[in-house]
């Protein structure tokens, strides 16, 4: 059941937003006159975005609970975008459907660029399981600055010493429990892609938990034989010895983890990550676009946020609007293979 839908925008005075109470509305010809005298007084426009923008008070939804890698990151954006920005910035926590409200509420915003929301990879695929409307064509890309691939972790003394091993016994009949942050997660897909690339899709069986920290500790329990996180979700288990990591779903192998392979290393050509981003509604003016990703590039290149990024062990990758929007089409395609594929449905 599809439980968003999107609004279909109408304009509006300035981009949409409201006029100030005590404003005497004119028609839209004495309108469009003072503008065409203003313009030609000031010698011309810039394409749009306005010379002042932003002046207004920014607010940044964040679709995820508060604590969260993404909350804590775009805070701290927040807090130091005031001054790249040169405006208040306020951030906002609008959370359920798996950050499909979050996302929604951003999508249906005014699209006047005084709403940014943040992305996450579900942003691609939670249409395709029906669970929202609101798709990536409903948004502009200003920026992704952050991926952190999944990387494939068994118990460790698990029988499982490689990937291979693991998809050997696939192979041969062995029913594989992949525990999971919830059916239709990201780290469900994570698992249910590296089984349909490596032909052992039928052998794999998903047990969906409350979380990543959840699934971490039921494969550690033994409730299951192997999970799919981010590197910092197990990196604490990773050293304390409980748990062994056998492969990284990303095109390079991890600093913190060098002596295991990429899933590519051992033929099986699968990646996936989760990002975390930032868009606007589709609507919003590109000279928009472009100022923010410059003065939120600005924020993302400080000291501070490097040092709160390395602290939650979260990886800075920058992609600037438009290639961050084909990132979010390509990502499209590729889960909603998967969900095709192996039957993925919404919990």
């Amino acid at each position: 059941m599809q439980l968003f839908k999107r609004r279909v925008a109408t304009a509006a005075p300035q981009q949409g937003r409201k006029w100030p109470k005590g404003v005497l509305r004119t028609s839209g010809a004495a309108v469009a006159a003072a503008a065409l005298l203003t313009t030609t007084a000031c010698g011309g426009g810039d394409s749009g975005g306005g010379s002042d923008f932003p002046s207004e008070t920014i607010e940044m939804i964040i679709p995820y609970a508060a604590g969260g890698s993404t909350d804590v990151s775009v805070r701290g954006m927040a807090a130091i975008a005031e001054d790249t920005c040169g405006t208040n910035v306020i951030a906002s926590n609008q959370t359920g459907s798996a950050g499909a409200v979050g996302f929604s509420a951003t999508a249906n915003s005014e699209p006047d660029g005084y709403t940014v929301g943040a992305t996450a990879t579900e942003l691609a695929y939670l249409y395709k399981l029906g669970i929202t409307d609101v798709r990536p064509n409903d948004f502009k890309g200003v920026m992704r600055y952050a991926l952190n691939p999944h990387v494939f972790f068994v118990p460790a003394d698990s029988p499982y010493k490689t990937m291979e091993d693991l998809i050997k016994a696939a192979e041969n009949g062995k029913t594989i429990n992949a525990a999971t942050s919830g059916t239709g997660s990201v780290y469900h897909l994570a698992a249910a892609g590296l089984a349909l690339e490596a032909g052992v899709k039928d052998q794999f069986r998903y047990l969906p938990f409350d979380g990543g920290a959840s699934a971490v500790q039921a494969t550690i329990g033994g409730q299951a034989d192997l999970t799919a996180v981010v590197l910092s979700e197990a990196i604490s288990q990773v050293e304390s010895g409980r748990l062994r990591p056998l492969a990284v779903a990303g095109d390079e192998r991890l600093d913190a983890i060098p002596d295991t392979p990429t899933l590519k290393e051992v033929g099986i050509d699968w990646t996936s990550a989760s990002h975390l981003g930032l868009a606007v509604p589709a609507e919003t003016e590109t000279a928009r676009v472009n100022k923010l990703d410059q003065c939120l590039h600005e924020a993302i290149q400080s000291d501070d946020f490097q040092q709160s990024m390395k602290e939650q062990n979260l990886t800075l990758d920058y992609l600037p609007p438009k290639e961050f929007e084909s990132y979010l089409q390509d990502l499209s395609k590729q889960y909603g293979k998967v969900i095709e594929e192996v039957g993925i449905q919404a919990g």
